[in-house]
Protein backbone atom coordinates (compact mmCIF):
# COMPACT_ATOMS: atom_id res chain seq x y z
CA UNK A 1 0.00 0.00 0.00
CA UNK A 2 1.13 3.23 -0.43
CA UNK A 3 0.48 6.45 1.21
CA UNK A 4 0.29 10.26 0.27
CA UNK A 5 0.73 13.28 2.97
CA UNK A 6 -1.31 16.63 1.86
CA UNK A 7 -0.56 20.10 3.71
CA UNK A 8 -2.59 23.39 3.53
CA UNK A 9 -1.29 26.08 5.12
CA UNK A 10 -2.83 29.69 5.22
CA UNK A 11 -2.46 32.90 7.42
CA UNK A 12 -4.33 31.69 9.92
CA UNK A 13 -3.99 27.92 10.38
CA UNK A 14 -2.62 24.50 8.45
CA UNK A 15 -3.74 21.68 8.04
CA UNK A 16 -2.43 18.52 7.28
CA UNK A 17 -4.42 15.08 6.01
CA UNK A 18 -2.48 11.14 5.80
CA UNK A 19 -4.25 8.82 3.38
CA UNK A 20 -3.24 5.62 1.40
CA UNK A 21 -3.90 5.56 -1.93
CA UNK A 22 -7.40 4.09 -1.55
CA UNK A 23 -8.55 7.44 -0.46
CA UNK A 24 -8.65 6.20 3.07
CA UNK A 25 -8.05 8.79 5.73
CA UNK A 26 -5.56 7.36 8.39
CA UNK A 27 -4.59 10.92 10.13
CA UNK A 28 -4.96 14.68 10.58
CA UNK A 29 -2.94 17.21 11.90
CA UNK A 30 -3.31 21.08 12.61
CA UNK A 31 -1.42 23.55 13.06
CA UNK A 32 -1.32 27.58 13.73
CA UNK A 33 -0.61 30.40 10.81
CA UNK A 34 1.47 28.75 7.95
CA UNK A 35 2.55 32.28 5.69
CA UNK A 36 6.25 32.94 6.56
CA UNK A 37 5.66 36.25 5.29
CA UNK A 38 4.16 37.15 8.57
CA UNK A 39 5.75 35.47 11.29
CA UNK A 40 8.42 34.25 9.46
CA UNK A 41 10.12 31.05 8.20
CA UNK A 42 11.65 29.34 11.72
CA UNK A 43 7.91 29.51 13.20
CA UNK A 44 5.77 28.65 10.41
CA UNK A 45 8.07 25.79 10.10
CA UNK A 46 7.23 24.35 13.52
CA UNK A 47 3.82 24.63 12.75
CA UNK A 48 4.53 22.50 9.12
CA UNK A 49 6.36 20.01 11.87
CA UNK A 50 3.52 20.22 13.98
CA UNK A 51 0.88 19.62 11.88
CA UNK A 52 2.61 16.71 9.90
CA UNK A 53 3.71 14.94 12.85
CA UNK A 54 0.30 15.16 14.71
CA UNK A 55 -1.05 13.18 10.72
CA UNK A 56 1.57 10.56 10.89
CA UNK A 57 1.04 9.85 14.40
CA UNK A 58 -2.69 9.24 14.15
CA UNK A 59 -1.77 7.60 11.18
CA UNK A 60 0.89 5.14 12.68
CA UNK A 61 3.00 5.89 10.37
CA UNK A 62 6.36 7.83 9.58
CA UNK A 63 7.56 10.46 7.00
CA UNK A 64 9.77 7.57 5.21
CA UNK A 65 6.71 5.64 4.68
CA UNK A 66 5.09 8.45 2.70
CA UNK A 67 5.74 8.18 -0.84
CA UNK A 68 4.74 11.83 -2.05
CA UNK A 69 3.62 15.03 0.18
CA UNK A 70 2.21 18.10 -1.18
CA UNK A 71 2.58 21.29 0.42
CA UNK A 72 0.10 24.23 -0.93
CA UNK A 73 1.60 27.18 1.39
CA UNK A 74 0.61 30.86 1.68
CA UNK A 75 2.86 33.01 0.95
CA UNK A 76 4.89 30.67 -1.98
CA UNK A 77 4.10 33.71 -4.50
CA UNK A 78 7.81 34.30 -5.93
CA UNK A 79 10.83 32.33 -6.91
CA UNK A 80 12.80 33.50 -4.07
CA UNK A 81 9.71 32.02 -1.80
CA UNK A 82 10.12 28.63 -3.16
CA UNK A 83 13.70 28.69 -2.99
CA UNK A 84 13.36 29.35 0.63
CA UNK A 85 10.83 26.77 1.50
CA UNK A 86 12.20 23.77 -0.45
CA UNK A 87 15.02 22.95 1.50
CA UNK A 88 12.99 24.10 5.03
CA UNK A 89 9.99 21.73 4.02
CA UNK A 90 12.25 18.65 3.13
CA UNK A 91 14.35 19.10 6.21
CA UNK A 92 11.02 18.28 7.99
CA UNK A 93 11.27 14.38 6.91
CA UNK A 94 7.33 14.35 6.17
CA UNK A 95 7.99 12.37 3.21
CA UNK A 96 10.29 10.89 0.79
CA UNK A 97 9.19 12.87 -2.54
CA UNK A 98 7.69 16.67 -2.56
CA UNK A 99 5.95 19.10 -4.18
CA UNK A 100 5.69 22.67 -3.02
CA UNK A 101 2.79 25.17 -4.48
CA UNK A 102 0.58 27.85 -3.88
CA UNK A 103 -1.81 27.05 -1.39
CA UNK A 104 -4.68 28.38 -3.95
CA UNK A 105 -3.70 25.18 -5.67
CA UNK A 106 -5.19 23.35 -2.86
CA UNK A 107 -8.52 25.31 -3.09
CA UNK A 108 -8.13 25.19 -6.92
CA UNK A 109 -8.05 20.56 -6.75
CA UNK A 110 -10.73 20.38 -3.61
CA UNK A 111 -13.25 21.60 -5.50
CA UNK A 112 -12.57 20.42 -9.41
CA UNK A 113 -14.09 16.36 -10.62
CA UNK A 114 -10.64 16.86 -12.78
CA UNK A 115 -7.42 18.01 -12.58
CA UNK A 116 -7.78 21.26 -14.63
CA UNK A 117 -9.87 24.25 -13.89
CA UNK A 118 -9.20 27.85 -12.02
CA UNK A 119 -9.94 29.10 -8.80
CA UNK A 120 -10.62 32.75 -7.49
CA UNK A 121 -9.69 32.70 -3.35
CA UNK A 122 -11.27 35.54 -1.39
CA UNK A 123 -10.50 35.46 2.38
CA UNK A 124 -8.91 38.19 4.46
CA UNK A 125 -7.13 38.95 0.93
CA UNK A 126 -7.44 37.21 -2.44
CA UNK A 127 -5.38 35.39 -4.65
CA UNK A 128 -6.51 33.18 -7.91
CA UNK A 129 -4.46 30.55 -10.19
CA UNK A 130 -5.47 28.22 -13.06
CA UNK A 131 -4.25 24.90 -14.36
CA UNK A 132 -4.66 24.04 -18.16
CA UNK A 133 -5.48 20.35 -18.97
CA UNK A 134 -1.62 20.09 -20.38
CA UNK A 135 -0.48 20.70 -16.96
CA UNK A 136 0.50 25.03 -17.41
CA UNK A 137 -0.39 26.86 -13.93
CA UNK A 138 -0.57 30.18 -13.75
CA UNK A 139 -0.58 31.41 -10.00
CA UNK A 140 -0.90 35.41 -9.61
CA UNK A 141 1.74 36.94 -6.99
CA UNK A 142 -1.81 37.49 -4.36
CA UNK A 143 0.55 40.54 -2.81
CA UNK A 144 -2.62 43.07 -2.63
CA UNK A 145 -2.56 46.58 -4.15
CA UNK A 146 1.32 46.04 -5.00
CA UNK A 147 0.20 43.00 -7.42
CA UNK A 148 -2.38 44.78 -8.98
CA UNK A 149 -5.30 42.65 -6.26
CA UNK A 150 -8.36 44.08 -4.72
CA UNK A 151 -10.78 42.71 -2.84
CA UNK A 152 -11.71 40.25 0.70
CA UNK A 153 -12.33 40.82 4.17
CA UNK A 154 -10.01 43.57 4.51
CA UNK A 155 -10.18 45.64 1.29
CA UNK A 156 -14.44 45.18 1.77
CA UNK A 157 -14.24 46.67 4.92
CA UNK A 158 -11.80 49.49 4.37
CA UNK A 159 -13.90 50.62 1.39
CA UNK A 160 -17.48 50.50 3.29
CA UNK A 161 -15.49 52.58 6.04
CA UNK A 162 -14.62 55.40 3.19
CA UNK A 163 -18.06 55.10 2.10
CA UNK A 164 -19.62 55.47 5.64
CA UNK A 165 -16.90 58.41 6.20
CA UNK A 166 -18.50 60.45 2.92
CA UNK A 167 -21.59 59.60 4.46
CA UNK A 168 -20.86 61.34 7.13
CA UNK A 169 -19.73 64.23 5.66
CA UNK A 170 -22.17 64.42 2.25
CA UNK A 171 -20.16 63.41 -0.50
CA UNK A 172 -21.97 60.45 -0.58
CA UNK A 173 -25.50 58.70 -0.40
CA UNK A 174 -26.70 57.73 3.57
CA UNK A 175 -26.47 54.26 4.29
CA UNK A 176 -27.61 51.57 6.92
CA UNK A 177 -23.75 50.28 7.19
CA UNK A 178 -22.67 53.72 9.31
CA UNK A 179 -24.76 52.32 12.24
CA UNK A 180 -23.97 48.62 11.95
CA UNK A 181 -20.04 49.60 11.81
CA UNK A 182 -20.50 51.81 14.83
CA UNK A 183 -22.55 48.87 16.80
CA UNK A 184 -20.21 46.16 15.77
CA UNK A 185 -17.09 48.42 16.18
CA UNK A 186 -18.43 50.17 19.82
CA UNK A 187 -18.02 53.10 18.51
CA UNK A 188 -20.36 56.04 19.80
CA UNK A 189 -20.92 58.45 16.84
CA UNK A 190 -18.38 58.81 13.33
CA UNK A 191 -16.12 61.15 15.13
CA UNK A 192 -15.34 58.82 17.66
CA UNK A 193 -14.70 55.95 14.65
CA UNK A 194 -12.25 58.37 12.91
CA UNK A 195 -10.65 58.76 15.71
CA UNK A 196 -10.51 55.40 16.57
CA UNK A 197 -9.30 55.00 13.35
CA UNK A 198 -6.28 57.55 13.25
CA UNK A 199 -5.12 56.28 16.39
CA UNK A 200 -5.21 52.92 15.56
CA UNK A 201 -6.87 51.47 18.20
CA UNK A 202 -9.07 49.00 16.31
CA UNK A 203 -7.48 45.86 15.79
CA UNK A 204 -7.21 44.90 12.02
CA UNK A 205 -9.29 41.46 13.37
CA UNK A 206 -12.16 43.62 13.54
CA UNK A 207 -11.69 45.59 10.64
CA UNK A 208 -11.81 41.52 8.92
CA UNK A 209 -14.97 40.78 10.92
CA UNK A 210 -17.03 43.34 9.39
CA UNK A 211 -17.89 42.14 5.63
CA UNK A 212 -21.10 40.03 6.76
CA UNK A 213 -22.55 43.08 7.74
CA UNK A 214 -22.30 44.96 4.08
CA UNK A 215 -23.90 41.51 2.83
CA UNK A 216 -26.60 41.44 5.74
CA UNK A 217 -26.96 44.96 4.71
CA UNK A 218 -27.08 44.28 1.05
CA UNK A 219 -29.77 41.61 1.38
CA UNK A 220 -32.13 44.18 3.10
CA UNK A 221 -31.85 46.25 0.10
CA UNK A 222 -29.00 48.89 0.96
CA UNK A 223 -27.73 50.51 -2.19
CA UNK A 224 -24.32 51.10 -1.18
CA UNK A 225 -23.77 47.69 0.16
CA UNK A 226 -25.08 46.19 -2.71
CA UNK A 227 -22.83 48.35 -5.00
CA UNK A 228 -19.64 47.17 -2.73
CA UNK A 229 -20.69 43.44 -2.84
CA UNK A 230 -21.19 44.17 -7.00
CA UNK A 231 -17.59 45.24 -7.17
CA UNK A 232 -16.22 42.32 -5.30
CA UNK A 233 -18.37 40.55 -7.93
CA UNK A 234 -16.78 41.54 -10.53
CA UNK A 235 -13.61 41.67 -9.76
CA UNK A 236 -14.04 38.10 -8.97
CA UNK A 237 -15.33 37.54 -12.29
CA UNK A 238 -12.28 39.66 -14.23
CA UNK A 239 -9.86 37.77 -12.66
CA UNK A 240 -11.10 34.20 -13.17
CA UNK A 241 -11.77 35.94 -17.01
CA UNK A 242 -8.53 36.94 -17.14
CA UNK A 243 -7.08 33.10 -16.39
CA UNK A 244 -9.35 31.52 -18.59
CA UNK A 245 -8.01 32.98 -21.76
CA UNK A 246 -4.58 32.76 -20.72
CA UNK A 247 -5.03 28.95 -20.18
CA UNK A 248 -7.12 29.43 -23.82
CA UNK A 249 -10.16 27.48 -22.26
CA UNK A 250 -13.14 30.05 -23.34
CA UNK A 251 -14.97 27.51 -25.37
CA UNK A 252 -14.48 24.87 -22.76
CA UNK A 253 -16.93 23.84 -19.74
CA UNK A 254 -14.22 25.43 -17.43
CA UNK A 255 -14.83 24.88 -13.51
CA UNK A 256 -14.36 28.05 -11.58
CA UNK A 257 -13.86 27.07 -8.09
CA UNK A 258 -14.57 30.01 -5.06
CA UNK A 259 -12.93 30.06 -1.81
CA UNK A 260 -12.61 31.30 1.21
CA UNK A 261 -14.91 33.05 4.06
CA UNK A 262 -16.47 35.70 1.60
CA UNK A 263 -18.20 33.55 -0.72
CA UNK A 264 -20.04 32.51 2.51
CA UNK A 265 -21.55 35.35 3.02
CA UNK A 266 -25.46 36.39 2.68
CA UNK A 267 -27.57 36.58 -0.60
CA UNK A 268 -27.12 35.32 -4.00
CA UNK A 269 -25.62 38.79 -5.56
CA UNK A 270 -22.46 38.08 -5.34
CA UNK A 271 -22.83 34.51 -6.78
CA UNK A 272 -25.25 36.39 -9.88
CA UNK A 273 -22.18 39.03 -10.21
CA UNK A 274 -19.72 36.25 -10.31
CA UNK A 275 -21.91 33.76 -12.83
CA UNK A 276 -22.84 36.75 -15.38
CA UNK A 277 -18.95 38.29 -15.68
CA UNK A 278 -17.49 34.53 -16.10
CA UNK A 279 -19.59 33.85 -18.51
CA UNK A 280 -19.08 37.30 -21.09
CA UNK A 281 -15.40 35.15 -21.04
CA UNK A 282 -16.60 31.71 -21.53
CA UNK A 283 -20.04 31.19 -21.45
CA UNK A 284 -19.67 27.43 -20.67
CA UNK A 285 -18.08 27.82 -17.90
CA UNK A 286 -19.25 26.08 -13.93
CA UNK A 287 -18.85 28.51 -11.38
CA UNK A 288 -17.68 25.86 -8.17
CA UNK A 289 -18.46 25.88 -4.31
CA UNK A 290 -15.92 23.22 -3.03
CA UNK A 291 -16.97 20.40 -1.25
CA UNK A 292 -14.08 19.59 0.56
CA UNK A 293 -11.50 21.78 2.90
CA UNK A 294 -8.11 22.62 0.49
CA UNK A 295 -6.17 20.26 2.63
CA UNK A 296 -8.12 17.33 0.41
CA UNK A 297 -6.80 19.12 -2.93
CA UNK A 298 -3.60 19.27 -1.42
CA UNK A 299 -3.59 15.86 -0.88
CA UNK A 300 -5.13 14.89 -4.63
CA UNK A 301 -2.19 16.60 -5.54
CA UNK A 302 0.50 14.69 -3.95
CA UNK A 303 -1.69 11.73 -5.33
CA UNK A 304 -1.66 12.57 -8.98
CA UNK A 305 1.64 13.42 -8.69
CA UNK A 306 2.88 10.21 -7.48
CA UNK A 307 1.12 8.62 -9.99
CA UNK A 308 -2.17 7.68 -8.45
CA UNK A 309 -5.92 8.63 -10.17
CA UNK A 310 -8.49 10.52 -7.90
CA UNK A 311 -11.49 7.70 -8.99
CA UNK A 312 -14.70 7.82 -7.70
CA UNK A 313 -14.14 4.78 -5.54
CA UNK A 314 -10.95 7.55 -3.94
CA UNK A 315 -13.55 10.07 -3.50
CA UNK A 316 -16.10 8.01 -1.67
CA UNK A 317 -13.98 6.65 0.76
CA UNK A 318 -12.19 10.52 1.22
CA UNK A 319 -15.86 11.45 2.32
CA UNK A 320 -16.72 8.26 4.36
CA UNK A 321 -13.06 8.41 6.68
CA UNK A 322 -13.27 12.73 6.96
CA UNK A 323 -12.69 13.88 10.59
CA UNK A 324 -15.66 16.48 11.05
CA UNK A 325 -13.25 19.20 10.86
CA UNK A 326 -12.94 18.66 6.90
CA UNK A 327 -16.76 18.40 6.37
CA UNK A 328 -17.86 21.69 4.83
Amino acid sequence: MRYFLGMDAGASKTFCVVADESGRILGFGRGGPGNHQGPGLEAVVAEYRRAGEEALTQAGLSGERIDYGAFCLAGADLPQDYAMLTPAVRSLGLAREIVIKNDTMAALRSGLSRPWGVTVICGSGTNAAGRGPDGTEIVFPGLGWMSGDWGGGGDLAREAIRRIMRAWDGRGPQTMLTQMFLDALGMPDMEALLHALYEEKIPRISVYRLPPLIFEAAYRGDAVAQELIVMQGEEVGITAGTIIRRLGLEETDVEVVLGGSIFKGKGPLLFDVIKATVHRTAPRAQVVVPEFEPVIGAWLIALETGGGEATPAVYARLRATMPPALRR
